[in-house]
């Protein structure tokens, strides 16, 4: 013990510290707690986004598969129905017609698929961003 310093001035020093102690490790405890919480609340809002977004994309592969399987059961229809006008044919310049108007058809189906999807692709793409950015700005309050 220094000079002058009693046993009573040790044992308040003493108690002095570990009170302070004390208190740093409340507060050390106090703030992990806090970052725990707030990650959590990060993670959990990461995996809401997450299930959103795969959500959002499985109803839009949902919608391109229905809308394939249009095109295809289109394109069927337009090629019976050539077939069953060519059977039909009583002159050799019809056949030249009726392809004509058949590929018609089908270029246009195409095209008209082609654009939905690309519609659909973009609206699809725009939704999860929204959705994401959405969850990831409330999670970030």
């Amino acid at each position: 013990m220094a000079k002058g310093q009693t046993t009573r001035d040790f044992a308040r020093n003493t108690e002095s510290a570990m009170q302070v102690q004390i208190h740093g490790m409340d507060w050390v405890r106090g703030l992990a707690e806090q970052s725990l919480n707030l990650s959590k609340t990060a993670c959990d809002g990461y995996l809401t986004t997450a299930r959103k977004t795969a959500e959002s994309i499985n109803h839009q592969a949902s919608e391109i598969r229905e809308r394939s399987i249009s095109l295809a059961s289109e394109a069927l229809a337009n090629t019976f129905d050539f077939a069953n006008r060519v059977v039909r044919v009583k002159e050799p310049q019809e056949v030249l017609q009726l392809q004509s108007e058949f590929l018609s058809r089908q270029a246009q189906a195409l095209a008209d698929q082609t654009k939905e999807l690309g519609q659909m692709l973009v609206l699809g793409a725009n939704a999860a961003t929204g959705t994401a950015v959405d969850h990831m700005r409330r999670a970030a309050e």
